[in-house]
């Protein structure tokens, strides 16, 4: 069984040739590639709330990586063969657990 090559791509069609070639030689790529953006959000979120107010708001930094991720998964999945279903899955319940969080953490706050 030959190996994949970056030769067997056709590289002058973009730059998402690569990341097809990247994802097709080393398949967890691109979920953890995610999951480094879902992180750097939501720690990068909370601690600049930490540091600007005083303390932080984990339930919205949670959403709002959530919702990122989501959006970043399904901008990668038009690419044909990039990011997988199961993926996908995975950003949406993210996005969807962190809004009931969000939304179940909050007070009872009448206007």
């Amino acid at each position: 069984m030959a190996y994949t090559t970056l030769d067997d791509y056709n590289t002058s069609a973009g730059i998402h040739t690569l990341f097809l070639y990247t994802a097709d030689v080393v398949p967890i790529f691109i979920p953890l590639l995610l999951f480094a953006i879902f992180t750097i959000t939501c720690l990068g979120s909370y601690f600049a709330q930490v540091r600007t107010k005083g303390s932080g708001d984990f339930p919205a930094s949670f959403t709002v990586a959530g919702i990122l991720t989501a959006i970043i998964a399904q901008l990668m999945a038009v690419i044909p063969n990039l990011v997988t279903i199961g993926t996908l899955v995975i950003c949406y319940t993210s996005a969807i657990v962190g809004v009931i969080f969000l939304f179940l953490t909050r007070d009872n706050v009448t206007a």
